[in-house]
């Protein structure tokens, strides 16, 4: 019923007298239905078909017209049709199909949008959301909006701390509740903050999943978090731009950086219309920079640096609360593995030059890291570049030291990190340092789970 009519858990609650938590327990595999007397109310609330009802072991239903005029038909034609109500329905359905996974919990989410199909899209999304919001009542009050925010800013931390398993489902099923109640009639101010968090726990479970190398999943989240933007309203605008950030990453993790570079301008330009504060278009520029660099555009990339790192020195007062984590510590990171790509794709001795150039930033950000997932992504990346440099007693070191910095292995970009200096290591092996990680890496971090 929830599948093929677009109905809420409330409103098949409400059909067949039972809570929504039940409901929603129920859907999810939870609980089970064995009293006949609940299966009667569900039959009758849902006007199941006379054949449904036998397969159950219930009488025929007395109606001759069972679906012509069936609650849910009805309450879809008074209800609200507009864009806002679909894509709610379209999130809800999203989070319900990876609520129900089992087994499959970390199967891949399918294909992914690339090229002129990807970015039409984005700008179509991007545009200004309309004017008019549903009218109505809420049926929430502040104490629980508040509620809903403040776990929200609890959960965006776990973006940075958590990326796998149970902890991922806790995201998806607040996700999940939120849709629900955007379904529902709202006041117009409360209404646009129920899309402000959809749009921010989305966007952490495309984070989520895109951690664990299930980009399929992810761009469909981060694309659902940049439509619920639109209806979140003026105050929520720049958000948007942090959401084609991360998609423009994603792009680069692919290999795709012409996609990447048109996703980051179009951030670029919506920065521009929406004043957004320095350190805001200072990532960006890192994501231009990082694109120009995969295509081998030195002077490109070198140029976009610069203007990274004078916007970041401009800022004066923190911007929104989402961008925050993006720091001199987060750009000396970037650039740095940014040159130590650059040297692996030329000759010596500008091998070197480059080579040397990311010794020099990835250790200054390493000077500013606290402990976290972002200092043991600079440690393998300090790792790879003494790779390319052939010292090999150098790389083992920061690798080994990688591996003792605790809750940062358990990303799963981390370990894809870990298995390209595994790959890239495999020229330094006769060196006993980096032979004996070598030799771990398989049994431990690297092994097939």
């Amino acid at each position: 019923m929830r599948l093929h009519t677009g109905a809420s858990q409330q409103a098949i609650g409400s059909a067949i007298d039972m809570a929504q938590p039940h409901v929603s327990a129920i859907m999810c595999g939870r609980r089970s239905i064995t009293a006949l007397d609940t299966w009667l109310r569900v039959a009758d609330g849902l006007s199941m078909p006379s054949q449904a009802r036998r397969v159950l072991g219930l009488a025929a239903s007395d109606s001759e017209n069972e679906m012509e005029t069936s609650w849910t038909e009805s309450s879809l034609r008074v209800g609200d049709s507009s864009p806002s109500a679909d894509m709610a329905k379209e999130m809800a359905e999203q989070t319900l199909r990876d609520l129900m996974k089992r087994r499959e919990a970390f199967a891949v989410g399918g294909t992914i949008l690339v090229g002129a199909a990807l970015t039409e899209l984005l700008e179509r999304w991007t545009a200004p959301g309309p004017s008019g919001t549903r009218k109505g009542g809420s049926t929430i009050g502040a104490m629980e909006l508040e509620r809903i925010e403040a776990a929200t800013v609890c959960l965006r931390h776990w973006d940075e701390r958590w990326r796998m398993g149970t902890r991922r489902k806790a995201v998806i099923g607040q996700l999940s509740e939120v849709s629900e109640l955007v379904e529902h009639r709202q006041r117009p101010d409360v209404q646009q903050r129920l899309f402000a968090v959809m749009a921010e726990l989305a966007r952490v479970v495309g984070s989520m999943s895109f951690d664990s190398g299930d980009h399929g999943t992810a761009q469909r989240y981060y694309s659902l978090s940049l439509r619920a933007v639109r209806y979140a309203g003026p105050d929520h605008s720049s958000f948007g731009v942090r959401v084609l950030a991360d998609m423009a990453r994603q792009m680069l993790d692919l290999h795709h950086p012409e996609d990447a570079l048109d996703i980051t301008r179009l951030a670029l330009d919506q920065a521009a219309s929406l004043g957004a504060p320095p350190s805001v278009r200072a990532l960006l520029r890192t994501r231009e920079g990082w694109s120009y660099a995969r295509m081998g555009r030195v002077a490109s990339f070198e140029r976009t640096v610069g203007q990274a790192e004078d916007l970041l020195a401009r800022e004066e007062d923190p911007g929104p609360e989402w961008s925050q984590g993006f720091d001199e510590a987060e750009l000396a990171g970037v650039v740095g593995a940014r040159y130590r790509d650059l040297g692996r794709s030329v000759e010596r001795p500008e091998s070197e030059r480059f080579a040397l150039r990311s010794v020099e930033y990835i250790s200054s950000a390493l000077e500013r890291r606290g402990r976290g997932r972002g200092r043991t992504l600079d440690l393998i990346g300090l790792g790879r570049t003494y790779a390319v440099l052939g010292e090999g007693t150098e790389s083992a070191r920061s690798v080994r030291a990688a591996l003792g910095s605790g809750p940062g292995l358990a990303s799963g970009r981390v370990r894809r990190r870990l298995h390209d200096w595994y790959v890239e290591s495999s020229a330094l092996h006769k060196n006993p340092d980096t032979a004996a990680i070598r030799d771990e890496l398989p049994l431990t971090l690297l092994a097939t789970p």
